[in-house]
């Protein structure tokens, strides 16, 4: 059985004509109204201007566009505005909204030329009403995207222009921003990509796959697990996570709690955990602080430094391969474990809950081996091997 859809269609075409202190202005204005069901998709597609995504009950999407031409003379705002129109059309299930310009017309710009000022551009605002729950993909190029809350599947991608969103309920969310600024509330789960802009802020996430390039990171709380690279940039900051996999270069990362597991790969400038269960870490001219370690612990490290304020009990195995790199490890009072250590050109150090003893007594040499007891000994495992640098158990 085929339901007729029924569809209202007002078109507002009146062009009225601004004389103001920025210079005249023509505008024209659209609206079109299509029925949809919880099968429909909408697709958006606009540049040199804003998307706006408001939520009604409404078994309707409507879009209102305000399109508005700016020149220094009448008749050339005039034909700005005439090379612009909005596609309105559905096919099947997918409602279309698409601006449409004039591609061979390059000279838009707003300055300043020998004292007087020139402009000619124009700004195609859209406010879109739909149901929460329709899937929605939408491109938006020199401009802003908001939106409130949005149950259905998000494909969103935002050149020269920043993407606000409050909660997006749907596990498949994409999100592409470059040179902009995404704030997201709420969101399940999602693959984000930021590139350039001011950076990004997420309040918490369910999972997350991110891709993050010369931009800040700050992120509240991922519930699950999480995939992130990150490349330059002024940093990364986790207040929580569950399992996390990490690629940073050229930033520093600050994570508060790792609930779970972690696996982290860093080149160069700073890392701060506050709390990690098991923790995997390769790096090269990092210095990495870590403060609780609840797990196995593997580092990988060249250059700067590592230090653990307090390994726990939970922690069974540790080991520890680094070169040109400063050692400080603190061992909880209950920490009983064996250790081995040896070491190239570096130095052993260690306090009054370490026993420790030379293995082949060469104590000349520059390439030693130690090994002894944490505590009472057994239990768990430590071992050590450093080149250069210096190794100190606390």
């Amino acid at each position: 059985m085929k339901i007729l859809i029924k569809c209202t269609v007002i078109l507002l075409l009146l062009t009225t004509y601004v004389h103001a202190q920025e210079g005249p202005v023509q505008t024209k204005s659209f609206t079109k109204t299509f029925a949809a069901d919880n099968s429909d998709k909408l697709m958006l597609s606009n540049q040199y201007g804003s998307i706006q995504i408001k939520i009604w009950d409404r078994k309707e999407i409507k879009a209102d566009v305000d399109i508005k031409a700016y020149s220094n003379n009448d008749a050339d705002a005039q034909k700005l505005l005439d090379e612009v129109s909005i596609e309105a059309s559905k096919t099947g299930d997918q409602i279309v909204f698409r601006t449409k310009m004039d591609q061979n017309n390059k000279s838009w710009g707003n300055m300043t030329r020998n004292g007087k000022k020139w402009r000619r551009e124009v700004k195609i605002n859209y406010i879109v009403y739909m149901p929460a729950g329709n899937a929605l993909t939408l491109s938006q190029t020199y401009g802003n995207v908001t939106m409130g809350d949005l149950s259905g599947a998000l494909y969103a991608k935002v050149q020269y222009g920043n993407f606000i969103a409050q909660n997006l309920a749907n596990t498949n969310n994409y999100v592409s921003v470059q040179y902009g600024n995404t704030d997201i509330q709420s969101l399940n789960g999602a693959v984000i990509k930021q590139q350039y802009g001011s950076g990004l802020s997420i309040g918490n996430v369910v999972t997350l796959n991110l891709d993050a390039q010369y931009s800040a990171v700050k992120i509240g709380t991922i519930k699950e697990n999480a995939i992130i690279k990150q490349q330059y940039g002024s940093g990364l900051t986790i207040g929580s996570v569950n399992n996390l996999e990490l690629n940073a270069q050229y930033a520093s990362v600050n994570i508060t709690a790792i609930k779970g597991n972690a696996k982290i790969t860093q080149q160069y400038n700073n890392l701060f955990i506050g709390t990690v269960g098991k923790l995997d870490l390769t790096a090269q001219y990092t210095g990495a602080s870590i403060g609780t370690l609840n797990g196995d612990g593997k580092f990988n490290m060249d250059y700067n430094k590592l230090s653990i304020e307090e390994v726990t009990n939970g922690c069974k195995a540790l080991n520890i391969d680094g070169d040109y790199l400063g050692i400080t490890v603190t061992f909880n009072d209950n920490y009983n474990a064996d250790f081995d250590v040896r070491t190239s050109y570096a130095s052993f150090k260690y306090g009054e809950k370490t026993a420790s003893k030379t293995v082949g007594g060469n104590e000349s040499s520059t390439s030693k081996q130690y090994a002894g007891k944490i505590g009472s000994g057994g239990g768990a495992t430590v071992n050590v091997k450093a080149d250069y640098g210096s190794v100190t158990f606390k």
